[in-house]
């Protein structure tokens, strides 16, 4: 009963995760496209780097515990 709760709350944060690479992705292309130059400060890139190794990790190791 609680591992089911935990892995739908770790299934909830990949989608998140992925939710912040594909936006963060856009927001690279877009100032690539417009001739920008693309600046995170640090707490959007911890959260980025976060994400990042999230995603890896669900795709060596699986979501389940």
């Amino acid at each position: 009963m609680v591992i089911d709760i935990v892995n739908k709350i770790l299934i909830f944060v990949l989608c998140l995760s992925s939710l912040n690479v594909t936006r963060h992705s856009f927001f690279l292309i877009r100032s690539i496209v417009n001739k920008e130059r693309f600046v995170l400060e640090k707490k959007p890139l911890l959260f980025l780097a976060i994400s990042i190794a999230y995603i890896l990790m669900s795709i060596f190791n699986g979501v389940t515990i």
